[in-house]
């Protein structure tokens, strides 16, 4: 069986998870990102990426520890659980950001200049980051605009993981390649 089927299949595991844990908001993520996966592993250009088989396992891997988070399978302390979520909104930040690069590439999106594109992943990570925050209060039935502590501490660690994924790409792109704005 290849990866790409385990993979397939570990997803249909998750959305069982999620079902039987009455978690139900996280079928409308499960959806988005299974959407996502599957459209990229049919982009032949996808396939043309020298890691994409460990981008898939990230992408399974996070969702994974997500649902393993907002289920709460495992009944840990309310200190552990706000860490635990800490470091799921990190690893959010760096997938999307991921995503969001593979996307931008495929479609040709400021392919000419890279500082450009980083702060374009930058804000259109934490836009999304923002538009989950106010979508996870209007599925609570809480007052969509609110943001608590906790809604905050989200939006600092995207906007964290964004600036750190951005200057790891920057960097990364300098030493491939020291002229910052060729392709």
């Amino acid at each position: 069986m290849s990866s790409l089927n385990i993979q397939r299949i570990l997803f249909l595991v998750l959305t069982l998870t999620i079902i039987l844990s009455k978690v139900y908001f996280l079928l409308i993520y499960q959806f988005v990102y299974y959407l996502s996966f599957e459209y990229l592993n049919s982009n032949s250009k996808y396939a043309e990426i020298k890691a994409h088989k460990i981008y898939n396992w990230l992408f399974v891997s996070y969702f994974a520890f997500e649902v393993l988070v907002r289920t709460h399978l495992f009944h840990f302390t309310k200190t552990t659980d706000y860490n635990i979520n800490t470091i799921e909104h990190l690893f959010f930040t760096f997938l999307i950001s991921l995503i969001i690069s593979i996307y931008m590439q495929f479609f040709n999106l400021l392919s000419g200049n890279r500082l450009l594109k980083l702060i374009a992943v930058f804000a259109v990570l934490n836009f999304i980051g923002l538009i989950n925050e106010y979508f996870q209060n209007f599925y609570q039935s809480q007052p969509i605009f609110y943001l608590d502590a906790d809604d905050t501490k989200d939006l600092i660690i995207n906007l964290i993981g964004s600036s750190l994924f951005a200057f790891l790409s920057l960097v990364y792109s300098l030493k491939k390649s020291p002229d910052l704005y060729s392709k």
